[in-house]
């Protein structure tokens, strides 16, 4: 579990439930059907209107990316394994880290690793590289930009209830038994679309996208590294690349 991701959204929620509680009108008035139709199944609607099925497949993939922990090596401790990797292969040959190589958890790091044990020439390894990256990069912007749409969608929605309680207002401001129920559609539908795009949505997107740089950045250093050892370039120059890519090395 991602402790800052679960903590915060506990937070927001918790204190907006806070809120309900000290304001002494109870729960019971801050649920209202048409407000929860228009909000959230329209949003719901929306969203599948903009998105393919096996996007949207993804969905619970994505919030589960973002509230849990992704095991991204430290940027110093990545550098420096295929620091080793590299002078192991200089001084015994490829072949002596192949068992080593199929130990190893990071997926993207065992593929271009086993390029490596294959022989491939340098340019076709970088490049066979950056296109399973480029597909990576997709499937994350992906579910970046359907977080973010969902925001989005999410506050137009609750306008929309807006709208749509104000209208049933004034068409009955003949009837004060009817005022009071519009109202709450007006009032409720916007702060269910306040509370799912920044209570929710936001915080997907944002985490999302944190932790996709992190992923991106590590790849980078790997098909970098990867490249120059096809390339049999000295341990200096592989140290220097490498910690170019990442100015400040100690940073995970």
């Amino acid at each position: 579990m991602d402790k800052t991701t679960a903590g915060g959204l506990a937070g927001v929620w918790g204190l907006v439930a806070l809120a309900i509680i000290l304001g002494g009108a109870g729960f019971g008035a801050y649920v209202d059907i048409p407000s929860v139709i228009i909000v959230f199944g329209g949003t719901v609607s929306v969203t599948v209107a903009q998105y393919e099925s096996n996007d949207l497949g993804r969905f619970g993939k994505a919030v589960g990316v973002a509230m849990n922990e992704v095991k991204v090596e430290p940027i110093s401790e990545l550098i420096e394994k295929i620091i080793i990797y590299a002078t192991d292969i200089k001084k015994n040959g490829v072949m002596s880290v192949e068992t080593k190589i199929q130990e190893e958890s990071n997926a993207f790091f065992k593929e271009a690793f086993n390029l490596l044990v294959d022989n491939t020439k340098p340019d076709v390894l970088e490049n066979l590289l950056e296109i399973k990256l480029e597909h990576m990069e997709n499937r994350h912007n992906t579910m970046i930009a359907m977080f973010s749409s969902i925001g989005g969608t999410a506050g137009s929605m609750g306008m929309t209830g807006t709208l749509v309680g104000l209208v049933a207002m004034l068409a009955n401001l003949s009837d004060p038994s009817a005022v009071g129920p519009a109202m709450a559609v007006a009032l409720l539908t916007t702060m269910y679309g306040a509370l799912i795009g920044t209570g929710f949505a936001g915080v997907m997107e944002n985490k999302l996208t944190q932790k996709h740089k992190k992923e991106l950045i590590s790849c980078q250093i790997i098909i970098q590294g990867a490249h120059m050892i096809a390339s049999e370039e000295s341990i200096g120059n592989v140290k220097m690349k490498l910690g170019a890519i990442m100015p400040d090395s100690s940073e995970s």
